[in-house]
């Protein structure tokens, strides 16, 4: 299963048998009953039935458990890791609605017998967001949420704390890209969604994605997807 080509979704249990290992794709597990303790190099949490942890390819960890217990593990493959943020961080957060209701989805289709990689793969993208803004800092978490409007690198700076030219060093390392292109890359993947998902026309995607007149958008979008976004939309369909 090392590497692994789409998501997959088990109900596994641990023993009290300590293992260590390491692989390509990275893991999401949830909670379902008992406790397992996992250590990395970086962290040792113990998950009991209110954590959920996420485990990202390649990092060394040693776990077991002493007690009667079950997860919902997903495998996810590394190369549907397209944020920089899921490609190294072990992650923990807290079981709250939000993580109920994905860990709810996933375990219907699970009982139902009717999993397939595609049902996972439709809702991947709402988890890697989930995953994804819990953690960001408040600049980056501004961006996805008012990236429909007009952000000067400035304002960001200001969110941080930091003075502008420093900013842009720290945003580079933190992402990989410059505050520029990151919001981009957040307006273009908004505008993937709405042509795919919606029958809008695409004045109005451009609007709504930030980016004000049609042939701003169309020349962005050709310039990254290398077609316009019409025949994307055909493409999709």
């Amino acid at each position: 299963m090392d590497p692994i080509r789409e998501i997959v979704a088990e109900r596994r249990t641990y023993t009290s048998i300590q293992e260590k290992h390491s692989h390509r794709y990275a893991q999401l597990i949830l909670p379902l009953q008992g406790e397992l303790s996992i250590q990395t190099e970086s962290k040792s949490l113990l998950l009991g039935p209110e954590t959920i942890f996420f485990l990202p390819p390649k990092c060394n960890h040693t776990f077991h458990s002493v007690e009667r217990n079950e997860f919902l593990v997903l495998d996810i493959p590394h190369f549907m890791l397209n944020e920089r943020q899921l490609q190294n961080r072990e992650l923990s957060y807290k079981l709250n609605n939000q993580w109920k209701g994905i860990r709810y989805l996933l375990l219907n289709e699970l009982e139902q017998q009717s999993w397939s990689g595609s049902a996972v793969k439709e809702l991947y993208p709402f988890i890697s967001r989930c995953l994804i803004q819990e953690q960001l800092p408040k600049s980056i978490t501004y961006i996805h949420e008012h990236y429909n409007e007009n952000i000067t690198v400035h304002d960001l700076a200001s969110l941080e704390h930091y003075n502008r030219s420093y900013y842009s060093d720290w945003f580079l390392k933190e992402t990989g890209k410059l505050p520029t292109a990151y919001i981009q890359d957040v307006r273009l993947k908004k505008a993937k969604e709405l042509l795919r998902d919606t029958e809008l026309p695409i004045l109005h995607i451009a609007i709504q994605v930030g980016l004000g007149h049609q042939s701003s958008f169309t020349r962005l979008f050709q310039k990254h997807e290398g077609i316009t976004p019409s025949q994307y939309r055909k493409n999709q369909r």
